[in-house]
């Protein structure tokens, strides 16, 4: 109910603004919901379009707080690009609020960026908030697997080719470009990480399983037992008997969150905390998609090298 009240106002607010004088929009405005997705869409569209974001970089996309300016850049967009797995269900009262229909979920101005990918940790049984953020549709971050990409940027030329349709060519040329350099990218970070298949990995929260299945990592476990949720001491017993029985070396912290638990974890079994960005933008220059996998790729390859 404070939800919708606060929507409420916002939407009032924003609706006030209107009657300002509008800066003339040089070209369509599309917004991407994550940081992820607005480093591909911008990739795809170059200069063609202005490609916004409804977040902040480096911002805990489960831990969102509705602002005006988003209510307002929704508003003002042709397009919305989103991850299509409930990552992002938080910008269906912005859209609501921002009495925009065209960005309604089911609209062909919509853009579900899962189409085809193959998602996993999919869970089986009901669901409910008594399991913590979990999302019912699998997991949500298969943009870290680069294999993933090429289905994505697809789903996203497709998307904005309905919309735009004298910049198909473009679109599709960018992507091809992109993809390019991708994949060259990907040679690089498998040659890097190489040394370190089989390793295993513990993980703050449940984000990087495309991740380990891309580069050949092992789960061992995840401090959290339910998403968002502070782990009980039973499962953290459990985890680190485990831990110490498979001789883990890494927790993966995402650098969102705080880092007493993994700390706590780390004493425990000697293994070494490493905090890093889930998201394109969470470190400075980081805010492309390759330059964001080169930093996480690194940092991995250091922490599983270092004695």
């Amino acid at each position: 109910m404070r939800r919708s009240l606060r929507v409420s106002m916002i939407s009032a607010a924003v609706a006030l603004s209107a009657f300002a004088p509008a800066a003339a929009q040089a070209k369509p405005s599309v917004v991407a919901t994550l940081p992820d997705l607005w480093a591909l869409t911008a990739a795809i569209a170059g200069a063609s379009l202005e490609i916004k974001l409804a977040t902040r970089f480096g911002q805990n996309p489960h831990d969102m707080e509705i602002r005006p300016s988003q209510i307002l850049l929704v508003s003002r967009a042709a397009a919305l690009v989103r991850n299509g797995l409930e990552e992002d269900a938080w910008i269906d009262p912005i859209v609501e609020g921002a009495g925009n229909p065209k960005l309604l979920r089911g609209s062909p101005n919509v853009v579900e960026s899962v189409r085809g990918v193959q998602v996993l940790k999919v869970p089986t049984g009901p669901v409910d908030r008594s399991l913590g953020d979990v999302h019912p549709l699998g997991n949500p971050h298969y943009t870290l697997d680069p294999a993933n990409i090429p289905l994505v940027t697809a789903n996203i030329v497709a998307g904005l080719s309905r919309l735009f349709p004298d910049l198909a060519g473009t679109f599709e040329t960018n992507r091809h470009a992109f993809l390019e350099k991708v994949a060259a990218a990907d040679r690089r970070w498998k040659s890097i990480l190489a040394p370190y298949r089989g390793a295993k990995v513990v993980s703050y929260h449940d984000s990087w399983p495309y991740f380990y299945r891309a580069f050949g990592f092992v789960e061992v476990g995840i401090e959290e037992d339910r998403p968002g949720i502070p782990p009980s001491p039973q499962h953290l017993s459990a985890l680190i008997r485990r831990m110490r029985d498979e001789k883990v070396k890494v927790i993966l912290l995402e650098n969102w969150y705080p880092g007493e638990v993994s700390n706590f974890v780390a004493r425990d079994t000697g293994a070494r905390v490493l905090a890093v960005p889930q998201s394109p933008g969470a470190v400075r220059g980081t805010e492309d998609y390759i330059s964001h996998m080169d930093y996480l790729v690194n940092a991995i390859a250091k922490a599983l090298g270092s004695p």
